[in-house]
């Protein structure tokens, strides 16, 4: 059997680290040909030696003089402007995306064209592309398989059903630490106790997205966009034991769930492996041993985010990428102790809002237009009385 090439862009990530220990356990079938990271390139040099692999990209421009020796054997693509390079090569395979944040829509707008497997671990791009990038993904034959544990479960649930029977669709949330907090004691919620997450270990953002349920509003926006979904047929649920990722209701009042146990391996391994023929018996989920699953509604009086995030999808245009800009400078914020935890999501709230308002919602952007209203926004938080306390 041929083995497949693949380029991990974030190796030294989480997504990253899962992604190598699949391949570690898997060497007869792949070859690493090209690695990423921004800044942590001991790491990365340690990584592409384990693996024999050559081309590598580092994004942070400004410390790569301190690294000249250790990059001489390597072919090195500097800053994420070059990173397209490494999957110049027709014979790349897979592309396994896990570059967090919106700095890389440029890059994955490239990837769109490339016609290979994209694995994709970002849900800040697609927000911010949405259509844009699916669509010529689409016309170029690029296949995009999402990562996330909630998105990978609907992935495989619809896989070769007929979209037309689907009535509704449910992600899930693990709710955090303070899913049952009353909503003043949640203003008093610390960045040091955001950022610990009871199920998860994951990067400070994105622990504190989980906390404000601001990571399930984005997510329900990310599959509103992979799979052609209208927002008033997508909810989540907070389901405390993360076993059920996802769940189909069909027209016949029918409901497949995904269950697994809460490991990135898992999803992953989908886009690594198409017929789902690897062995990961280590993840072996025994209902027994669990012995019960428990569901509970979001109080979208308390957690606002989904609410917002459906909003954001019927206004269309740049209306979600900007609540994902917002958000990403309000997460920043509070961990800088600069707002309470409370304010991040009716700050994103205000800012939304205000940019609508003002006549700055572009129906159809382009990539130029996204990037033009990063701008704008950066501008409100600067000015804006209600957003700067």
């Amino acid at each position: 059997m041929l083995k497949k090439n693949i380029v991990i862009y974030g190796a030294t990530g989480s997504i990253g680290n899962s992604t190598l220990d699949l391949i570690r356990n898997n060497k007869k079938n792949f070859n690493v040909v090209g690695l990423t990271c921004n800044e942590n390139i001991d790491k990365l040099i340690e990584i592409a030696n384990e693996f024999n692999c050559k081309k590598i990209g580092i994004g942070n421009k400004e410390i790569i003089s301190q690294y000249k020796n250790l990059l001489m054997n390597y072919s090195v693509c500097v800053g994420i402007d070059e990173f397209y390079d490494l999957v110049l090569d027709n014979n790349v395979d897979i592309i396994i995306f896990a570059i967090s944040g919106s700095t890389p829509l440029k890059l994955l707008m490239q990837l769109a064209n490339s016609g290979k497997i994209i694995g994709l671990a970002n849900k800040e791009c697609i927000i911010c592309t949405g259509t844009l990038f699916l669509n010529q993904a689409s016309s170029s034959s690029t296949k995009v398989i999402p990562l996330d544990s909630e998105h990978n479960a609907i992935y495989q649930l619809i896989k070769n059903k007929n979209i037309n029977s689907i009535k509704n669709y449910t992600i899930t949330a693990s709710g955090g630490n303070f899913y049952n907090y009353d909503y003043d004691d949640l203003k008093k919620i610390t960045p040091d106790q955001a950022i610990t997450h009871p199920k998860w270990n994951m990067g400070n953002k994105i622990s504190v997205d989980s906390s404000t349920l601001m990571n399930k509003g984005l997510e329900i926006i990310e599959a509103c966009y992979l799979f052609n979904i209208n927002p008033d047929n997508i909810n989540a649920l907070i389901h405390p034991e993360s076993i059920v990722h996802g769940l189909v209701e069909f027209k016949d009042s029918s409901v497949h769930a995904f269950l697994s146990q809460p490991n990135m391996q898992i999803s992953i391994s989908s886009a690594l492996f198409e017929k789902n023929e690897i062995d990961l018996s280590r993840f072996n989920l025994d209902l027994s041993v669990i012995s019960s699953l428990n569901f509970f509604n979001i109080d979208n009086k308390k957690f606002k985010a989904i609410e917002l995030a459906k909003l954001s999808i019927n206004h269309g245009g740049l209306a979600p990428s900007i609540l994902n800009y917002c958000n990403e400078i309000m997460v920043s914020l509070f961990l800088q102790k600069k707002i309470l935890f409370t304010d991040i999501v009716s700050n994103n709230e205000k800012i939304m809002n205000k940019f609508i308002d003002d006549g700055n919602n572009v129906i159809n952007p382009t990539i130029e237009n996204i990037i033009d209203s990063f701008n704008i926004i950066d501008e409100y938080v600067l000015y804006d009385e209600l957003i700067i306390r």
